[in-house]
């Protein structure tokens, strides 16, 4: 397609996280090939810095707490009182969560998880949704994960996150398509970034999880140009960047609960080998004797008894009850 036919060319586009990783690499195809004028949103004043030395005039970048509807709101109304009239937004940024279980995070990772991941999204397209529908090639381009497809064990504050950006891209589409304008949702399987190195000081699990996607992911560039070409200038409104999301998505199309207890059997039973699993999975190998004997004693005492005792609070409320019963009869 040329490029005075390419939607895209010239186009003005706000990006989150735009200074590594997709982000980067997605920044220096708009900017490079399609001419187009970036405003980048990251944390590392160094790195945007760096942005702005090999992007130039066609970059600029603002730094802000991109889960803040008030920030949001702040920087919309400044680009379009400095005449950047948006095109396009693309939520690329996002953290993943330490391998554990969900009762093994902290409030404050949960926190940090679900407002980095989802709120921010929440925010951006609620804030800044006025300006694509003004613009003429307007659209939005969420980045979520194949975790919202298939939920994965040890992820579950990112899956569900990624779930809400899943479900939220597919209304905003339903409500922008009447306007000729789009969302799109992109769901990476694994991807060689600097997300897992992100991980809060997970020390050697950290970094055996990092190892098994640089051994199985895709690279950021590679996925950046598949967001570009499919999400981007096709406009589609669901899109795998590999394999392994497109298997992920096949398997739970076709035997989702199977797919999930496969995954999780296949998860435990890796996790002697490959250590990132194991945090998972611990407290379970560790107490398997103890799990076994309980669900045999569980087995006997289902249908047992045709009428159960109440206990504990039900127990004294049962004896007041009966008293005050007694206390009446009594009384006539």
């Amino acid at each position: 397609m040329s490029k005075k036919k390419n939607w895209i060319y010239g186009r003005n586009v706000v990006l989150t996280g735009c200074s590594t990783g997709m982000g980067k690499e997605i920044a220096l195809i708009l900017a490079q090939k399609y001419a187009c004028n970036i405003v980048g949103i990251a944390r590392n004043e160094a790195k945007l810095q760096e942005m702005k030395r090999l992007l130039g005039d066609r970059f600029s970048y603002r730094r802000f707490d991109i889960s803040s509807q008030q920030a949001w709101l702040e920087f919309a109304d400044e680009m379009e009182q400095i005449g950047f009239h948006t095109d396009l937004l693309i939520n690329n940024a996002g953290m993943i969560q330490p391998f554990l279980p969900y009762s093994g995070l902290t409030a404050q990772q949960i926190q940090t998880v679900l407002h980095t991941n989802l709120v921010s999204v929440v925010s951006a397209c609620h804030a800044m949704i006025p300006a694509i529908k003004r613009s003429p090639f307007g659209g939005i381009v969420n980045v979520a994960s194949a975790s919202a497809i298939l939920p994965v064990g040890g992820e579950s504050i990112y899956s569900a996150t990624k779930a809400g950006v899943w479900g939220l891209s597919a209304c905003l589409d339903q409500e922008l398509r009447g306007f000729g304008k789009f969302c799109s949702c992109v769901m990476p399987g694994p991807v060689k970034t600097d997300i897992y190195k992100a991980r809060e000081s997970e020390g050697e699990v950290g970094n055996k999880a990092d190892n098994l996607v640089q051994n199985v992911g895709i690279t950021a560039k590679t996925a950046a140009k598949r967001i570009v070409n499919k999400a981007i200038r096709k406009r589609k409104m669901f899109v795998k960047t590999d394999f392994i999301a497109k298997l992920m998505d096949f398997g739970m199309r076709v035997m989702p609960v199977s797919t999930m207890r496969i995954t999780s059997k296949l998860m435990k039973s890796a996790s002697g080998m490959v250590s990132s699993f194991y945090p998972i999975y611990a407290e379970q190998i560790e107490q398997k004797a103890q799990i076994r004997k309980m669900l045999k004693e569980r087995k006997k005492s289902i249908y047992k008894a045709k009428t159960v005792p109440a206990q504990g609070f039900f127990a004294e409320q049962e004896h007041a009850e009966g008293q005050a019963k007694d206390t009446q009869d009594e009384q006539k």
